[in-house]
């Protein structure tokens, strides 16, 4: 009779298991033929200029003297969008819905504005237009002091508060996107502290079909379902990419707005066509901000610049699996003129897509190079590259070596933390990187991907 038990409680396990998988892949599968969505930043940073807003702002400064989340919904409808991704709380803290457990939020805004709750307006709209429903939320909260070092069990249940309104006040939510959790920058709290599960299966136990998407700046499943590239720092999809993932864009200059904006020219419609048809090819989501004035609503030339992009794009076929996932750039060598320390500071570093880790040359080389050899011709015609956060490099060289000689593709600098180009496509099996001009300090380069738009 125990071996019969046993039996069945083996068989039991092992069919859970596998119909978990098969449920885990099925919402991972379905959000990525999502494709296209909207990264909506609208919060307390949008009335101050600021991307990181002052944590003890007034409340009363929020003023949403005309919000209109039909309008953002119909905008990201013209644009071929299928869902979108709103900014429940940022770093500061300051929460758009009457949060329970803290009192700066919305409903501590003037008395005209005091009962509006921006998350539900947002979603409301979203939904009524036929779009999927995704929240931003960050974990590191300088109101709150919800940060690395100050990570205790009254914080956690907080935080915790705080995703169980979200997720049980606004019906179905299709993803959690989290920041300032185990990020490069700031000061959010790592996965030593708060571990990754702690969250997650919190989400997961009032919403098991919630993507929980992390901004970890690395690529790694352990601390994501999906993986977030980091656009704006220099991650970029690479040539060979199997995660699951999404690429995060800005149509204006910052994530926030900012007074002005409203009269520039914003991202060219043929570089948003380029980069969303290559992130869908290589099983990535492409999710591009749009924020909101102070007033609560898109700009003119937002909602103009989206409606073109709606023309001109085509979304790729609907997906039916997903591939096995693998190291990215596994097929790549690769290999510098100088290294500061193996250890430390590998020449591979350059292709982990981990924000935190970096090549550096030593000092005393004059010239550096960092060369990459993808075993076979493969052809790009794009580059992006975080080149490290002192500006090291002053300027450098893109070349591929071609007939036994290399050839100049690009020419650039200073290198910054998100430095991209585009040049004539080529085929070569080696490309590099060669420093022209530098500071007297160690060159250094966060994050180097070619890839072919």
């Amino acid at each position: 009779m125990k071996k019969v038990l046993l039996l069945i409680l083996v068989s039991y396990s092992v069919f859970a298991q596998k119909n978990s998988a098969e449920s885990n892949t099925k919402v991972v599968l379905d959000f990525l033929n999502l494709k296209f969505g909207m990264f909506i930043h609208y919060n307390m940073g949008t009335y101050h200029a600021e991307q990181w807003a002052y944590p003890f702002h007034d409340p009363k400064d929020f003023k949403p003297s005309e919000l209109d989340c039909n309008q953002w919904a119909a905008a990201a409808k013209s644009a071929g969008m299928r869902y979108g991704v709103f900014t429940t709380k940022h770093h500061d803290g300051f929460s758009l819905w009457n949060t329970k457990v803290s009192n700066y939020d919305i409903a501590s805004a003037e008395k005209p504005y005091k009962n509006i709750d921006v998350v539900k307006e947002y979603v409301d709209a979203f939904r009524k237009a036929g779009l999927t429903v995704g929240l931003y939320y960050s974990v590191w909260d300088r109101h709150h002091g919800v940060e690395h070092g100050n990570i205790n069990k009254e914080n956690i249940e907080f935080t915790k508060a705080q995703l169980t309104e979200l997720l049980t006040n606004y019906g179905e939510i299709n993803c959690i996107v989290i920041d300032g959790w185990g990020s490069r920058w700031g000061k959010g709290p790592d996965f030593e502290e708060l571990p990754y599960h702690v969250l997650a299966n919190h989400i997961h136990s009032i919403q098991p079909n919630c993507l929980v998407i992390n901004h970890s700046c690395r690529a790694d499943l352990d601390y994501t379902q999906v993986v977030h590239y980091e656009a704006t720092h220099g991650q970029h999809i690479p040539y060979d990419n199997t995660f699951p993932s999404q690429q995060g864009p800005v149509i204006q200059p910052t994530w926030f707005w900012e007074k002005g904006y409203e009269h520039l020219e914003l991202k060219p419609v043929q570089e948003i066509v380029k980069e969303l048809s290559y992130t869908n090819q290589y099983y990535s989501n492409y999710l591009l901000n749009a924020a909101p004035n102070d007033k609560g609503l898109m700009d003119d030339n937002v909602v103009s610049r989206l409606a073109e992009v709606g023309k001109a794009i085509q979304l790729s076929a609907t997906r039916t699996s997903l591939p096995k996932v693998e190291s990215p750039h596994k097929n790549v060598a690769i290999k510098a003129s100088s290294t500061l320390s193996k250890e430390g500071f590998s020449p591979r570093n350059v292709l982990d897509l981990n924000l935190f880790t970096s090549w550096k040359a030593v000092k005393e080389d004059k010239e550096p190079w960092i060369e990459l050899d993808f075993g076979q011709k493969e052809t790009f015609n794009h580059f992006s590259m975080h080149g490290g956060y002192k500006k090291s490099i002053q300027k450098y060289v893109i070349e591929a070596y071609i007939k036994r000689k290399w050839v100049t593709l690009f020419t650039g600098g200073p290198a910054v933390f998100n430095s991209k180009g585009s040049f004539t496509s080529v085929q070569a099996q080696k490309y590099r990187l060669r420093v022209l001009e530098k500071k007297d300090i160690p060159s250094e380069i966060v994050e180097l991907t070619f890839v072919k738009y």
